[in-house]
């Protein structure tokens, strides 16, 4: 199944993309080229404003890159091509703008939130997610002191 993707959506779910970065379109490519050339999936990533709504100079290795152009959004560009596919059953889509989603599920496709692309995309590119800052306990890893704790409390003594 092919990915149809609002390029900004994802990199505004990314934590190590920034929209405010010059080449976030660039470095969002590199890593669907990537996943395309892993799992084989075709990949057609739509961004707002750009060039001309031609097919830019970051496609290839399995990546479809488009700029909508002025007066166009990169979710008219989606629901667009949503419309023109043969199958549209076949398409992934993956957008949180919610006429993209209801054009796409009108026409059988299926969607997808930033968060479960990005659990698929590490999964296929082997990448950790991202830390969180927080200390998280290890499996079977018990802190003494909160053992300490409810033993004292079960056992009655306070």
């Amino acid at each position: 199944m092919p990915f149809l993707i609002d390029g900004h959506n994802l990199i505004g779910a990314m934590p190590d993309l920034h929209l405010e970065d010059p080449d976030d379109e660039a470095r969002l490519v590199e890593r669907l080229q990537r996943l395309a050339m892993r799992t084989g999936r075709r990949i057609l990533v739509v961004f707002d404003r750009g060039a001309p709504g031609s097919i830019s100079s970051l496609s290839r290795g399995g990546v479809t890159v488009r700029f909508a152009p002025a007066g166009v959004t990169a979710d008219e560009l989606l629901i667009r091509q949503i419309l023109s596919e043969r199958n549209p059953r076949g398409l992934i889509i993956v957008s949180s703008d919610r006429s993209v989603q209801e054009a796409a599920r009108r026409h059988g496709a299926s969607v997808w939130s930033a968060a479960e692309f990005l659990a698929y995309m590490r999964r296929h590119l082997g990448e950790a997610p991202p830390s969180t800052g927080v200390e998280e306990e290890k499996p079977g890893e018990v802190d003494k002191a909160e053992l300490d704790y409810w033993l004292r409390l079960f056992q009655g003594k306070r």
